[in-house]
């Protein structure tokens, strides 16, 4: 996780009674005086308390969701993953 940027946070949530991760920041928003920061999400992690988790199943989950023809889900989880990489690349 060093790779990161020092901005990037892991937080854990709750969905619909599951736990599960996000990979955000955090950033000040309103007026000068009455600034608060908020966390803002990059990419839902789900299950995986880490990005090195996901990383390294996400390619598998995405070739499986193609075999069963699954198409949209395979398109969203690949766009997910691009998305992962490219955070923790640093870009």
């Amino acid at each position: 996780m060093s790779e990161r940027e020092p901005g990037y946070k892991i937080r854990n949530s709750m969905s619909r009674g599951t736990p599960s991760y996000q990979l955000g920041h955090y950033e000040m928003i309103g007026d000068p005086g009455r600034r608060r920061s908020t966390f803002k999400v990059d990419v839902h992690l789900g299950l995986y308390a880490s990005p090195e988790e996901a990383l390294s199943t996400w390619p598998e989950e995405v070739r499986r969701l193609r075999e069963i023809g699954r198409e949209n889900a395979a398109n969203k989880l690949e766009a997910k993953l691009r998305t992962l990489r490219k955070l923790m690349k640093g870009e």
